[in-house]
Parts: structure tokens; C-alpha cells; sequence
């Protein structure tokens, strides 16, 4: 008899170990899963109390829901380190916007999609910063033009002091006194600088006519110097705001993350680019006016534009070059299997389409 129950417990584990395509989990409540992330609004959020919120994340909890799996998450700062985690082995699984690409698939194992996307340039928000005053302001005019002042005052005093009650046979055109001789000096210097000279009237004083000199060479300076400031400003306002597709890209300051689905996607259409550590640093570049355009996921940069980049980025262009984002797991991972399972289970029932319309469906 004895026998018997054990011959037929064995045949039924067989028989279990077939259906279930030898897929046995080694996790137990006591061994979470290891999940890696990176924060990538609104996939991702890292909340400040520690806790993780997302698209991604609750679908990752439904899953793990359904399958008993205990999980554990685990931070990253970027892409590179996250994918690192799993070729390492210190991860079980990886989720947030994981593009689906040709060059990952030979390291990893990818799941069924779980989002459909595609790429959009952004650029910064040309009009938050179109005013002809924000122009001038942001290509340091407008110091300059404060240091000249400060300089004309300068010259204006040492004029005045080398001119007054100096007799003068052709003219008098600097006042002896301190507030109106200091006024004619600078007036003077000013049409110096601006008009490149001031022929009616010269200083009387060796000194005054050798610093005269000076001053006419060092305003040839001066004003090519704010011409020149003012002018690649606007060139570069213009260049900016001319980019809405990918062909505009062409000749403009572009970057990108590094090994990333968009860096991939500029090498094959032979478009110059600074490679960053990831998208965010790109981003961030672009805000800083280093870059004239960078690429992100259309999702991502959608929810950023709208949010937290607000008056310093924009988008340009529509959504182009399709994508497709995915679970990552490490390459021979029995979990696979009941992974995309489950995700048919979740898209069949209505619970994919609820969570995308908590996540998306008002997003902007």
C-alpha cells in the first residue's frame, strides 16, 4: 500500500513538473524576489517615505500577486546599473521603460510588451524664454553692459580730474565743477564708445588725450564683443525653435543616454550626438542649454513636459520610431513562462486597462 502512494506522489509531481514546463520558483515568502528599477515618471516614482509608486510598479504587484511571490525592490540611479544588476545576478527581475531591443534580447530574457511606445525629441521651452529682454539676459548683455558703466564712471572721473580749470583755446566743453564736468566726461566717453568718436570736442591734458586713445581701441572691443553676444543668442533661439523632426536634428547640439535605445537609433540615421550617462542627464543638459535636443521615450518626456519641466522643456515633433517596453529577467529565468501568463490573464480580464488609464489616461 505504502508502496503504492508512492508511486502514484511521484507520477502526479511528474506530471506537475511537465505541466508547469519544469518551472519550479526558488523564491519563497523567506527569499523575495529581487526587483530593479530606476525612477522614470510615471512608470517609476520614488516617493520620499521610500515606498515606490508607478505604472510599472503596480503592475509588478499584480503579478507577483497572482503567483505568491514575495519581491523586494531595489533602486538604481540609471539604466546601465540597473541591466547591470541582472547580468550580475544580483537581480531576479528588472522593470520600468525597457525598450525591447535586438542588442538587449542577447543578454536578457524579455517578457510579452507592456506598453507601446515610441521616441520624441524634446528641446527647451523656446517660448518661456522668447522675449527679446530673456535673450539678452541669458547671453550675459547685459553684464557686460553693467561693466562698461561701471568702467565709464571710471574714466569719466579721471578725465574730469586731468580737464578741469585747464584752459583750453578751442573749447571748453568740460565743466570745472565735479557733478557737471564729471557728467560732460562721461557723456563724452559714452558717444566715444557707441559712435566711435567725438569730434567736436577733445581733451586739453597730454594724459587725458593718450587715455582718450585707449578708450576709443578698447570700445572697438567692447562693442564687437556685446554685437557678438547678442547675435549667437538669437541664432541659437532660432536654431532651437526650428527643430521638429528628426531630420532637424541634423547640424544641431544633440544628446543622448549612452547604449540606449535612442543612441542606437541616431547611429543608424548617422546623426552626431554627446552621449550622457542616461536619459536624465541629457535632460538636464538640454535645461542647462548645452544641448540644443535630446530623445527620450514619448511617455516619459510627455509626463515630464507636462510636470516637472513645465517652462523648461517642450516637445517637438510627433512620436516616431515605434517601441515596445518589457519586463527584463536574466537569460534562461524559469520565471519567464509564468510571467507572460499571467500578463495575458491581466490584458483578458480589464485589469491592464484599468491600470493604463490610472496612469495615462489623464496624464497630461
Amino acid at each position: 500500500m505504502i508502496h503504492v502512494i508512492l508511486r502514484n506522489t511521484i507520477v502526479a509531481m511528474f506530471f506537475l513538473f511537465i505541466a508547469t514546463g519544469g518551472n519550479v520558483l526558488a523564491q519563497t515568502p523567506d527569499e523575495p524576489l529581487q526587483i530593479s528599477t530606476v525612477e522614470r515618471q510615471p512608470f517609476i516614482f520614488f516617493q520620499e517615505d521610500g515606498t515606490l509608486s508607478g505604472f510599472s510598479v503596480d503592475l509588478w504587484v499584480e503579478i507577483a500577486s497572482r503567483n505568491g511571490w514575495a519581491l523586494e525592490w531595489v533602486k538604481h540611479d540609471n539604466f546601465p546599473e540597473m541591466i547591470d544588476s541582472l547580468t550580475s545576478g544580483k537581480s531576479d527581475v528588472a522593470i520600468a521603460n525597457i525598450s525591447i531591443t535586438s542588442e538587449r534580447e542577447k543578454l536578457l530574457d524579455f517578457s510579452h510588451p507592456i506598453y507601446d511606445s515610441g521616441l520624441q525629441i524634446v528641446v527647451p521651452d523656446v517660448e518661456g524664454r522668447s522675449s527679446l529682454l530673456a535673450i539678452i539676459w541669458a547671453s550675459g548683455a547685459v553684464q557686460l553692459i553693467g561693466g562698461a558703466i561701471v568702467v565709464l564712471l571710471i574714466i569719466a572721473h579721471v578725465l574730469w580730474f586731468f580737464e578741469r580749470n585747464t584752459p583750453n583755446n578751442r573749447h571748453d566743453y568740460f565743466r570745472d565743477d565735479y557733478f557737471g564736468g564729471v557728467w560732460d566726461a562721461f557723456w563724452w566717453a559714452f558717444i566715444i564708445m557707441t559712435m566711435g568718436g567725438f569730434e567736436n570736442e577733445v581733451p586739453a591734458s597730454i594724459f587725458s588725450r593718450i587715455l582718450a586713445i585707449f578708450w576709443i581701441v578698447a570700445s572697438l572691443f567692447f562693442v564687437s564683443t556685446l554685437t557678438a553676444k547678442i547675435t549667437t543668442s538669437l541664432t541659437v533661439e532660432q536654431l532651437t525653435s526650428d527643430i521638429n523632426s528628426v531630420s532637424d536634428l541634423i547640424g544641431k547640439r544633440v544628446g543622448v543616454g549612452a547604449n540606449s535605445a535612442m543612441s542606437k537609433f541616431l547611429d543608424v540615421t548617422n546623426i552626431p550626438y554627446r552621449a550622457y550617462d542616461d536619459f536624465l542627464a541629457a535632460l538636464a543638459a538640454v535645461e542647462a542649454g548645452e544641448i540644443d535636443a535630446t530623445i527620450g521615450d514619448a511617455p516619459i518626456v510627455q509626463y515630464y513636459a507636462a510636470h516637472a519641466g513645465a517652462g523648461k522643456v517642450q516637445l517637438a515633433g510627433a512620436v516616431f520610431q515605434a517601441d515596445k517596453f518589457g519586463i527584463a529577467l536574466p537569460t534562461g529565468s524559469d520565471m519567464l513562462e509564468p510571467v507572460n501568463t499571467t500578463l495575458l490573464d491581466i490584458k483578458e480580464d480589464g485589469t491592464y486597462e484599468r491600470l493604463q488609464a490610472k496612469w495615462f489616461g489623464n496624464r497630461l
